[in-house]
């Protein structure tokens, strides 16, 4: 326990209950790892460390990046400083100019970088499996609106309609990404430091666009989280709305058939094939939403400065990035093997729309072919569909590829080969 060093620290208890699970802090240990190595480095830069410390170190801290995935004692800060204090007497300078809350903020700011452009590339291919899907089976289906058969719609125009969403949410995680991709190091406990630090430098170093300036604004923290939490209830939100729409467009009926391998049993009923990931996909896009809402929750009335409050935004965020991540994993490879029904039926009366226009081509005025159509309830039906159409991606394959390759870089940079 680092920071314990007088006759009243707290008791056992008391830690336990202040401690975040492990599997929380394993996640965090390789960023903590990159976040040293960046502050070492610049401490050397500043005289504070000596060439042979900061060899010491970085032998050290990749070490523990290249062989331990799993953090002992009281947090993954304290793990990585005692660890490394073991190999050299070095470690015991690692923490000067820092404090573990700005230690936090930029592992946890490191982890959005890393999740944010995993999610984007994840997306990217949901997307890419709805186009595929809407050019290569694209037929007649009725469009409804108030849940009945309304207009002719097409499969295509469906699922390109999702792509369209997704591309919006991509648009929505590229701006928080922006937001995100600003270093806070060098806060420490949040107002600043009195020591000559270079805060520039560990921003080039950990691959962040800029520094977060303010060092008040810096310990804020769980604002950065709320805002990709938002973006990532954006993407649930069309997530369940696709499976609202699998569930109901795969009834008896209906023109989706759900494939085997995505569907599950009944206990008591043989014939049963039932759309559990759908409904699961609809529950947890609720789960995401509260983890957002109970963020929103934990900040909002903190003054300013660090709160220990703050520290439970942390379970919000891992679940979250791992609920989207899983749900987009599975839902991706349903929509490239969903099947299309050949048995639906298709009323007549979605026609009733076009014959009224084709009326109105013909002189009629659009009321009084309106009522005609309305009253004679015939018809003029055709099978063609429109290509589907959505938005374009514009460049937001390379900006996610350049990301993923400038966040990469950072550990090729700072770790020892």
């Amino acid at each position: 326990m680092l920071w314990e060093n007088t006759d009243h620290s707290a008791s056992e208890a008391t830690l336990r209950y202040t401690m975040e699970p492990k599997e929380f802090e394993n996640r965090f240990l390789p960023y903590d790892v990159l976040t040293n190595l960046a502050h070492v480095t610049m401490l050397n830069r500043q005289g504070f460390l000596t060439d042979d410390e900061l060899a010491d170190l970085r032998v050290a801290l990749t070490d523990i990046y290249d062989n331990v995935d799993t953090v002992e004692g009281e947090d993954v800060h304290t793990f990585v400083e005692e660890r490394v204090t073991q190999r050299t007497e070095a470690g015991k300078k690692m923490h000067l100019a820092r404090s573990r809350n700005d230690q936090i903020f930029v592992d946890t700011r490191l982890f959005m970088k890393d999740a944010t452009i995993d999610l984007a590339h994840r997306v990217l291919g949901f997307v890419d499996a709805l186009d595929t899907f809407a050019e290569e089976r694209n037929v007649l289906i009725p469009g409804y609106t108030h849940q009945q058969q309304a207009m002719p719609s097409s499969t295509g125009l469906w699922a390109s309609s999702f792509a369209d969403a997704l591309i919006d949410d991509l648009k929505s995680l590229r701006a928080t990404f922006r937001i995100i991709d600003t270093n806070p190091l060098g806060a420490a406990a949040s107002y600043g430091t009195s020591l000559d630090i270079d805060r520039d430098l560990t921003t080039e170093l950990l691959g962040f666009a800029d520094k977060q300036h303010n060092p008040i604004y810096c310990s804020n923290r769980g604002k950065q989280e709320l805002q990709l939490l938002q973006t990532l209830d954006l993407v649930m939100l069309d997530v369940q709305k696709l499976a609202e729409d699998l569930i109901n467009f795969s009834e008896d009926q209906q023109f989706f058939e759900l494939p085997d391998e995505y569907c599950t049993g009944s206990s008591i009923m043989p014939q049963k094939r039932n759309p559990d990931i759908l409904e699961l996909a609809r529950a947890k896009a609720e789960e995401v939403s509260a983890a957002k809402e109970a963020i929103r929750r934990i900040i909002g009335k903190l003054p300013s400065g660090y709160n220990r409050d703050s520290q439970r935004t942390k379970k919000h965020l891992i679940e979250s990035v791992d609920t989207v991540r899983a749900t987009v994993d599975i839902l991706t490879p349903l929509i490239e093997d969903l099947e299309l029904s050949e048995e639906f039926t298709v009323d007549d009366g979605i026609f009733a729309a076009y014959t009224a226009n084709k009326k109105v081509e013909e002189g009629m005025a659009f009321r009084d072919a309106y009522h005609e159509v309305k009253a004679s309830e015939e018809y003029e039906v055709h099978s063609e569909v429109a290509e589907p159409t959505r938005q374009s991606l514009g460049d937001q394959r390379v900006f996610w590829r350049d990301e993923r390759e400038r966040f990469d870089g950072v550990a090729d940079r700072l770790l020892v080969e």
